[in-house]
This record gives C-alpha cells, sequence and structure tokens, in this order.
C-alpha cells in the first residue's frame, strides 16, 4: 500500500463520516404511518414479499411491505412467520389472515437484542400467519429469481443427508436452513462459519470462473469481463445481495473496469467506495455483525497482500499454502475483538482449518451449481451427486476435527474500547510495517501510544449493578472491590454466562442463594464459568441440587442471617411489595449490599430507595 493512499481525501472524509454514525446514529424509530402504531392486531393482511424466505423446520421466516390491513391502505415492513404453508418465493405477494405483535426482546444485559436487530433494518412489527388467503405471482425479476433460487435449494435438500444439504446450501447460496445445533457449533469452534454465508469471496470467485468459461468461447476482454460481471450481479442477487455481498460486488466491478482500462484499480480504494455506498444507503449498516466482519477481514487481508510479498523463489505449492496461511492469519486477527465482543470466544484452530476448508468450499461451491444443473440430465446426475456427497463428507469431517481440537474453543470476556483501540493500532502497524523507514523509532511510538491508550482503560469504570430477569425471579451481578458477586441463581446458565462475558468477567467470586428449593438452583444446570465460593442457607440439599453443586467445583459455604460473608449482609427472608420492605417469618435469606437490598423473592430495592421488579 502506498504512504499517500493515508493522505487521500476520500480516507479522511469516509473515516470521519464512520465516526459521526458510531457516536450520534441512534436506533431507528417507527414513522407515524407504521404499521406500528396497529399493533397488537388480528386482521387481514396484504403484503409484498420481499426476503428470500428461510425455512426452519415447519415454517418459513421472511420480511413483507405491508400493502392493506383490512383493506386499509398502510406502510411498514413486518417480520412474518408461517408454520406449514406452501413454498413461498420473493416477489410475491400475500393475502392472509394473522396476527401482528411487538418484537420481543431479551431485558438481560450481554444477551442478544432482537427487537433492537429488526429495528435497524427499519422493522418494528412481527407477525404469524394463521391462514393464507390467496397468494399472488407477479412476473416480475425477483420472482423469477427467487425460483432459480428455490429450485437449487430443492435440488440440495431433496438429495442429500439434513447436514449435507445445510452445508452445501450455506457454501453455495448463504442459506444454512435447519443445520444442527452440534454442527453450528462445530463451525463457529473450528472458525469456519463464514464459509456458511454468501460473501466476497463467492462473488470474485463466481467472477473468475464465468471469467475463464468466456475466455474459451469468445474473444474480447471487455466483452468477457462485462459478461463474467453481470453473471456475479445475478448470483449475488440470487444470495440475497445483503451488505457483504453488495461489497463484494461493488469491489469486484472496480477492479474489473481497472483491469479493463489497463490500471491498477486500487483494491483497497473499491473496498472503501463499496463501503461508503452501502453506509450512505442505509448507515444502520455499521452496526451489523456481518457489515464489520467483512470490511475489517477484507482490509487486513488487502493490506498484507499489498505490503507483503513471498519470495517466487519458493516451489509454487508452498508458496501458495504460506500466502494462505497468512491471509488466514491476518483476517482472524483483524476479526479477534469482534469474536471477543459478540461471541465471547476465539478459536485459534480457526487459522489451519481454513488452509483445507477454504479451498474445499470452493470446489463445493462449484459442485453445487453443477449438481443443479446435473439434475435436468438424469443420466449425469447420480455419479455428480456421488461425488458431491463424498466431498461433503470430507468437508464434514475436517470441521469437526478442528472443532475438537484443544485451542479451537477459548472462551473470553468481552474487552474495552480503549482495549480494543490498542490491539487496532498494533495490528495497523503490523500490516503496514514495510512502510516505515525507520522501524526501531516507529515500533517505540506506535507502542507508547497503543499502552497509553489501553490505559486509559484504568479510568473506564466497570457496570457495577447488573439486574437480570431470571426464570421465576430477578437476579443481581455487583461488581465493586475487584471481586464479581452474584445475589441469586434462577436465571439460565447461558443468560448468566452472557452477561458475566459482557462485563469482562469469566468467574463469579461469591455466589449468593436464597432457598435451597431447586429452583433457585436453575442457573447451575448449564453454566460453565468459574464460581469460587456459593452461599446458600443452612439446612438439608435435595438429591436434586446435590449434584448441581458438585459440580461447580465451588466451595459451599452454610450462609446464617445476621453476618456478612464476601462484603455482603445477610438477613433472614424479606417480602417486597410495592417497595415496602416487611420482616418475612419463611427460612429463606435476603442479601444487602450499601448498592442494593434483595429479597428471598429477589425483587430488590437499590441504594437510591428505587423499587426494582419485573
Amino acid at each position: 500500500m502506498h504512504p499517500s493512499f493515508y493522505k487521500r481525501p476520500f480516507l479522511i472524509v469516509f473515516l470521519v463520516y464512520v465516526l459521526f454514525l458510531a457516536l450520534f446514529l441512534e436506533v431507528p424509530k417507527p414513522k407515524q404511518d407504521d404499521i406500528f402504531y396497529k399493533i397488537p392486531a388480528k386482521a387481514e393482511i396484504s403484503a409484498y414479499i420481499n426476503s428470500y424466505p428461510r425455512v426452519k423446520g415447519d415454517k418459513q421466516l421472511f420480511t413483507v411491505d405491508i400493502l392493506t390491513l383490512n383493506g386499509v391502505k398502510q406502510k411498514g415492513k413486518v417480520y412474518l412467520t408461517c408454520k406449514d404453508c406452501p413454498e413461498l418465493l420473493r416477489g410475491q405477494i400475500i393475502n392472509f389472515d394473522g396476527d401482528l405483535f411487538i418484537p420481543g426482546d431479551s431485558e438481560n444485559y450481554g444477551s442478544f437484542k432482537w427487537k433492537k436487530y429488526l429495528a435497524r433494518k427499519y422493522i418494528f412489527t412481527q407477525g404469524n400467519i394463521d391462514r393464507i388467503i390467496k397468494i399472488e405471482s407477479p412476473k416480475s425479476f425477483w420472482f423469477y429469481l427467487g425460483k432459480i433460487r428455490t429450485s437449487i435449494l430443492n435440488v440440495f435438500w431433496k438429495n442429500l443427508p439434513p447436514n449435507s444439504a445445510a452445508i452445501l446450501s450455506g457454501i453455495t447460496l448463504g442459506e444454512k436452513g435447519d443445520i444442527s445445533d452440534t454442527l453450528y457449533t462445530a463451525f463457529q469452534d473450528s472458525g469456519a462459519m463464514h464459509l456458511l454465508v454468501a460473501s466476497g469471496g463467492n462473488v470474485g470467485f463466481v467472477t473468475l470462473i464465468v471469467y475463464f468459461l468466456c475466455s474459451l468461447f469468445i474473444g474480447g476482454r471487455k466483452r468477457i469481463a462485462f459478461t463474467a460481471l453481470a453473471a456475479a450481479l445475478v448470483y449475488t442477487l440470487i444470495a440475497g445481495a445483503d451488505a457483504p455481498l453488495l461489497r463484494a460486488y461493488l469491489m469486484t466491478v472496480a477492479g474489473t473496469i481497472g483491469f479493463i482500462l489497463g490500471r491498477k484499480s486500487g483494491i483497497m480504494q473499491g473496498l472503501l467506495l463499496a463501503a461508503f455506498f452501502i453506509l450512505i444507503v442505509n448507515p444502520q449498516s455499521l452496526f451489523e455483525v456481518g457489515f464489520q466482519m467483512s470490511i475489517l477481514a477484507t482490509c487486513a487481508i488487502i493490506l498484507f497482500t499489498s505490503n507483503f510479498k513471498i519470495n517466487y523463489k519458493i516451489p509454487p505449492v508452498l508458496r501458495w499454502s504460506l500466502e494462505l496461511l497468512f491471509v488466514s492469519l491476518c483476517a482472524q486477527s483483524a476479526l479477534v475483538p469482534v469474536f471477543t465482543n459478540y461471541f465471547y470466544k476465539i478459536s485459534f484452530s480457526a487459522v489451519f482449518s481454513n488452509l483445507f476448508l477454504v479451498p474445499l468450499s470452493a470446489v463445493l461451491m462449484v459442485g453445487g451449481f453443477i449438481l443443479w444443473l446435473a439434475s435436468f440430465a438424469n443420466y449425469i446426475f447420480v455419479p455428480v451427486l456421488s461425488v458431491i456427497k463424498f466431498l461433503l463428507l470430507c468437508f464434514e469431517y475436517l470441521v469437526n476435527f478442528f472443532a475438537g481440537l484443544p485451542m479451537s474453543n477459548i472462551t473470553v470476556p468481552a474487552l474495552k474500547s480503549t482495549t480494543i483501540i490498542a490491539y487496532y493500532i498494533l495490528l495497523f502497524y503490523v500490516l503496514n510495517l514495510p512502510l516505515f523507514k525507520k522501524k526501531l523509532k516507529s515500533f517505540i511510538i506506535v507502542l507508547v501510544l497503543a499502552i497509553l491508550v489501553f490505559s486509559c482503560g484504568v479510568f473506564i469504570k466497570p457496570q457495577e449493578v447488573t439486574v437480570l430477569k431470571g426464570r421465576y425471579n430477578l437476579n443481581v451481578i455487583l461488581r465493586e472491590g475487584g471481586q464479581t458477586k452474584m445475589l441469586g441463581a434462577s436465571i439460565s446458565g447461558s443468560a448468566a454466562r452472557k452477561a458475566l462475558l459482557a462485563l469482562g468477567t469469566k468467574e463469579i467470586n461469591c455466589l449468593f442463594i436464597n432457598s435451597l428449593s431447586k429452583s433457585y438452583f436453575y442457573m447451575l444446570h448449564d453454566f460453565d464459568l468459574e464460581i469460587k465460593n456459593i452461599y446458600i442457607p443452612y439446612g438439608e440439599i435435595s438429591k436434586e441440587v446435590e449434584p448441581l453443586l458438585i459440580k461447580t467445583n465451588a466451595k459451599i459455604i452454610p450462609a446464617f442471617a445476621e453476618q456478612d460473608y464476601c462484603g455482603v449482609s445477610v438477613e433472614n427472608g424479606w417480602v417486597l411489595y410495592d417497595g415496602v420492605k416487611q420482616a418475612g417469618t419463611n427460612n429463606n435469606l435476603s442479601f444487602k449490599t450499601p448498592k442494593i437490598d434483595t429479597a428471598a423473592n429477589l425483587k430488590a430495592i437499590g441504594s437510591n430507595g428505587q423499587f426494582v421488579t419485573f
């Protein structure tokens, strides 16, 4: 990358625009004429399907543009679920009876915010279809693309085992379908999840394949290039035309035009143009995980390939292997903060798994389209199907193999913003190392800058009180004096785990449980982080609870009223109602700290006297 690139006005404008969006862009709110203001409603609705329906078991999930509600014209988008419905296609108009409601949302810190996710897509309403009255199929562009997409997926799902069909659908068109939970986790742990999403690699690969095939039969570089771009555009639209695909296609266009003109295309410039275009059209894309991962990984790969060259005297096979290894390493390095702060895990096996899985996924992508075309010629379909089945079995085996390696799934807490900034300062320096003439001096300056930014995190106070809604009542996480304390364990283990990791910790120093009733130990069924001490009321432990306590490997300490443990005062049970606290006569325990006062039924009063309950 030429040093002058970092002085270009366009780069500066782009960075300023991204910073502005990150600081000031709010979650969208529904307009006054949005159908959101008509809910809850059970009505007859007419709507236009504006996305490819996603099949999940016996359900189809998709978004629509509302046309009418009970015969009256209406505006707005709705995320619909249709159970046991006929096969639906993008571009169709459906009339149905159904109910509309506000999307549900997790109230717990660290959990996925479904309502906010939809709002950033300008969808504020969710609905269920009870009965389809009529389906209209206008002969539109999207309708025909939808038929092609459905035809391809049907060939996969009708002729392959479920997991194999899910893998091939994901690699070819980004449609995972009903992939099993076990295999889904294996893809995450092996670092291969990106291969189940249609992305930039797919678009570039389609362009190259079509260009190569056209060069065998037609002449003229311009004619071949535009044919390849047209094919890539069709693929982009069939695969869903989401942000990563549009970004990749725009980059491909920029690169191809540069190739036709015989000039250096400036692939980084193409990336910025594509990202800028997407953010101008839809600024909310900045907050989509897929968009962030796509931009960060691509940027890292471009910087590496531009600034570092592997010696061409090395044998080709070894050189290509090294290039793929370093490209994979760069991409994974760029995504570390994303993995830590969104998924709370990193996979070191991803660097090596992609050496095998990326080339094999390219073969399977081509094989998927060949299999679909072969379905129109019965005499070659069976042998093609046999080859594809074998390759898919190999692919699934490799995914499970790399997922099973010791360093494949490491749980990590979320990083502070200052830590993330310091990390990217160092990564940017490493990827641009050849551009620095005085390497020792520049390294010292960059290292000091990163340390200063990292040190600023000391002044960021952690969230001290976090209230979580449990299965039966609420729970409280306290972070004070360098310790993490949790009052109550009636929340699910996965929700508690996400909250703790999002708060930046992997352990509970002291867990206080109010009652010996088994419902108060609900969290321990699937909680996998470390608990050092568990305080429980004195009494006989039931047979259902005992193995849960043993599994934690924590120190079990009987707690008595009028005593202090881990900075928490233990009292007799309390009953809270309407913000009033009264003495209880039960044998349960309540807990009190300077920050919060909880009761045996786990309602709570904060230190400011505010009544906290759900």
